[in-house]
């Protein structure tokens, strides 16, 4: 009988080894991740009422960026300024680029299962060009100057008057469903259902709107069954708006949102410690610029411009704001694929700013602190609007920083916004504090810079003239091939620096609060507000654990994000 123990404690203790042994050999030859799975529900709150999730007719930020996750484009736009097919399958570009031939994907369709074809793509373009439509594109003008051509179902062929190598970027115009709008004329689309009721080909469909205690709206998007790429993780996304910031905080506060962005500062300090949130941080490009008139005869001289920019400590200014912001630096987006990297950020140089001024003629000859060349002081006019708000304190700050230097700046803060108009048009100031948009869709500005565009109908508002600055716009828009693009923008931008037509101060900061149980968000810089979900597809709640071969290497997952 002992014997017959001893047998068996010695078969346990084997057993047991063996199977230390597989486990270790387990431990060597696999790998445990953590892979996103389909599953779970985001809801975020915005502030307000949506009014239109029609993406050409929505006004507010919370309705341009519902109507992205609803609707597409032809193309869509990346954060450097690339352009990447959508349901445009491919492009092809004749070799003097003015014509581009578009082949539609051949597995899209809209939300309610009906094909998408090429009379989709001609009914919205058509729609967008019409003078009855509400609220004007501002793409209007480009379109009406590219012939559009239906070859057949899934083809389309565009024809430009001249080389434009832009024009991609603007082909991510999101596309309508002529099924569903056939028949509606452009002065009664803002009163049609469709625009509460929209249908689209996004990753993201709406399948209700729910009406809540005092008029508090949500409205309830589901995964597109329809989706032509790899389906979003998360099944659903609710947005509960609310009437006013404070009740969208305590919202996020007390668990009934996961998310909400774009919150002001004051609302964002209870925030950033609050256990179970992550802050994201991002920035729009759309940058505050102070323009100089450089036909005032007060700044046709560049060095008294060059003495501007050094007598300006810009983070110092910026940093007195009331609101985040990421610091600019030169006329391009430093996130396009067309920023030089190696370009010198404008100098705090005070003391060289006072030999420039002294070398332009411009000394205090009564020791007033005012300089003064030919009995006529230095004394600027500075015209800003009253929104928004930083933009009148940015204007005061530039006011007290250039005093010392001898400057004499009169502010001029405008609220009338058809006056203001009116003095920009007239180029009646010697500074303009103002802001510009369109920075993220190509690197292309022409309207700003050329001196074809100075006038009261263009954008020059620096009034800048210089021939070399002509050259290398015009190749910079008309060249196809993307290094001769980026060698003309790279000498702009050296030329920009030297000559000083305006000094870019900031880009706006935004942040977006989530429950941290939201994973896989990744915020780039934004060409429009509404592009935040950009990457919607990627984010997750649900994970499972899987269990990898060494022959087969893992891949990390993890949550990209920003802090």
């Amino acid at each position: 009988m002992a014997r017959l123990v001893r047998w068996q404690t010695l078969l346990a203790i084997l057993g047991i080894l063996a199977i230390g042994g597989l486990l270790a050999q387990l431990s060597f030859t696999r790998q445990v991740v953590v892979l996103p799975v389909r599953g779970g529900s985001y809801i975020e709150g915005m502030v307000g009422t949506p009014q239109s999730l029609n993406p050409l007719l929505a006004t507010s930020d919370a309705e341009r960026a519902i109507a992205g996750l609803l609707f597409e484009g032809l193309s869509s736009l990346q954060p450097d300024g690339s352009v990447l097919p959508a349901l445009a399958e491919e492009w092809a570009t004749s070799a003097d680029g003015t014509v581009y031939t578009c082949t539609l994907r051949g597995d899209i369709r809209w939300h309610d299962g009906v094909p998408v074809t090429t009379a989709d793509v001609m009914f919205t373009l058509d729609l967008i060009q019409s003078p009855d439509l509400p609220y004007p594109n501002p793409v209007v003008s480009l379109w009406s100057m590219v012939q559009v051509q239906s070859l057949d179902s899934r083809r389309l062929r565009f024809t430009l008057e001249r080389p434009y190598a832009p024009f991609l970027g603007y082909t991510t115009l999101p596309i309508l469903p002529v099924h569903l709008l056939h028949g509606v004329r452009p002065a009664e689309l803002l009163s049609s259902d469709f625009n509460l009721r929209p249908v689209g080909t996004g990753p993201f469909r709406l399948v209700g709107i729910e009406q809540g205690e005092e008029g508090a709206i949500s409205l309830d998007l589901q995964a597109n069954p329809y989706y032509y790429r790899r389906p979003p993780y998360l099944e659903t996304i609710r947005f509960r708006f609310y009437r006013d910031e404070g009740l969208l905080v305590e919202a996020l506060l007390q668990g009934e949102v996961d998310g909400v962005f774009g919150l002001s500062r004051g609302s964002l300090a209870p925030l950033s410690q609050r256990p179970g949130l992550l802050l994201y941080r991002t920035y729009m490009q759309a940058y505050t610029i102070l323009f100089l008139n450089t036909q005032s005869v007060l700044l046709t001289d560049r060095r008294v411009r060059q003495a501007i920019v050094m007598g300006l400590d810009r983070p110092a200014l910026v940093a007195g704001l009331d609101q985040e912001v990421f610091l600019a630096n030169g006329p391009i987006s430093p996130i396009s694929w067309a920023y030089k990297p190696d370009l010198p950020p404008f100098a705090y140089d005070p003391k060289r700013a006072a030999d420039l001024l002294e070398e332009s003629g411009w000394h205090d000859l009564n020791d007033d602190g005012i300089r003064e060349r030919d009995v006529r002081p230095l004394e600027l006019t500075l015209l800003t609007r009253d929104l928004p708000p930083e933009w009148v304190t940015l204007a005061r700050q530039i006011k007290e920083q250039l005093a010392p230097l001898g400057i004499a700046i009169r502010v001029v803060v405008e609220q009338d916004p058809e006056s203001f108009r009116r003095e920009v048009e007239g180029r009646n100031f010697d500074l303009l504090l103002y802001g510009w948009s369109q920075l993220g869709r190509d690197p292309d500005e022409f309207a700003l810079w050329h001196s074809s565009q100075i006038g009261p109908e263009g954008s020059n508002f620096s009034s800048f003239q210089s021939e070399e600055a002509d050259r290398l716009l015009e190749q910079g828009r008309t060249a196809l091939d993307r290094d001769v693009r980026t060698q003309s923008y790279w000498q702009f931008q050296e030329l920009f620096m030297q000559q000083v037509p305006a000094v870019p101060f900031y880009y706006p900061e935004y942040t977006y609060v989530l429950n941290s149980r939201i994973r896989g968000v990744e915020l780039s810089p934004l060409n429009d507000l509404g592009e935040r979900f950009r990457d919607v597809t990627d984010w997750y709640i649900k994970t499972q654990k899987v269990i990898l071969g060494r022959s087969r290497p893992a891949q990390h997952y993890g949550d990209r994000e920003e802090r």
